[in-house]
């Protein structure tokens, strides 16, 4: 699978032609990383992004030697060098062997859930795994290998990760939110990685009035709920019309609201970074 595409990527200050990347990276199976969306050359929510990544390079000992001014800098730098298509941005980061920080910031393939999806929703199953350090973002690629197959070997969009006590804890590569009685119900933060969407539909929620809960669901509790749906750099706001055999509504009048409050977010946000009104 192809992991950086347009012209050029960055490595520790220095821009680079696409063809040498698989010559040069070369991570350890756990490496910290950040997955953001560019659109009209702007790197969405940018700053929760860069805060995200300083996070969990502090909670894996890993000492930056860079500002986060200059991670922004080096970001505009990839974004202005390369095709002004729509896509998504990776950072990369490692220790080498002689103990330095390696530096990668490069587009990444993206798969966009289509329009059909989100109106109609997607098909989940269950997953009984759960991260071993779930607030901080740091690719574990037995896992993701895992849970690609399981998703391709299943037909399912995504998986939802059970842990060792029943609890729904997140998707494979989402968040994910739960809806009763008009009641938004998500995981609590310190069992999930706090994603960037999901932290966007929180303060949508306190903004808008949406009363909504931080607590636990257990797998054997689903059938309680009217309506479920996953959140995600990718995903944004996107309905789930099943996990595994039982089906749940996508026309739920909360979803659709947070739908078009997430929408009108992202449109806010880069009309104000270009000065559009």
């Amino acid at each position: 699978m192809i992991e950086c595409s347009r012209k050029f990527f960055l490595m520790n200050q220095q821009l680079y032609g696409t063809s040498l990347f698989a010559d040069m990276f070369h991570p350890p199976v756990n490496y910290i990383y950040e997955v953001f969306r560019v659109s009209r050359k702007i790197p969405l929510f940018i700053e929760d992004h860069i805060e995200r990544f300083f996070h969990t390079a502090k909670l894996s000992a890993i000492e930056i030697d860079f500002s986060k001014a200059r991670l922004a800098e080096y970001i505009d730098l990839v974004i202005s060098n390369n095709p002004s298509e729509d896509g998504n941005m990776k950072i990369a980061c490692y220790l080498q062997a002689d103990g330095s920080v390696c530096l990668f910031l490069y587009f990444t393939p993206h798969a966009y859930p289509t329009e059909e999806e989100y109106t109609n929703g997607v098909n989940v199953d269950l997953y009984f795994a759960e991260r071993k350090n779930p607030n901080a973002k740091v690719m574990n690629i037995e896992m993701r290998h895992s849970t690609d197959e399981a998703k391709h070997e299943q037909g399912v969009y995504e998986l939802l990760l059970v842990d060792n006590e029943g609890f729904i804890t997140e998707g494979s590569r989402s968040n994910v939110f739960f809806i009763k009685n008009n009641l938004l119900i998500t995981p609590p933060a310190d069992t999930v990685l706090e994603g960037i969407t999901r932290k966007q539909i929180l303060g949508l929620c306190r903004e808008n009035n949406i009363v909504f809960q931080e607590t636990k669901v257990h797998f054997s509790e689903l059938t309680a709920f009217e309506t479920l749906f996953i959140s995600g750099t990718s995903r944004r706001v996107l309905p789930v019309k099943k996990v595994d055999n039982l089906g749940f509504s996508v026309a739920n009048k909360l979803l659709r609201r947070l739908q078009l409050l997430f929408d009108k977010k992202v449109t806010d946000y880069l009309n104000e970074k270009t000065g559009s009104d």
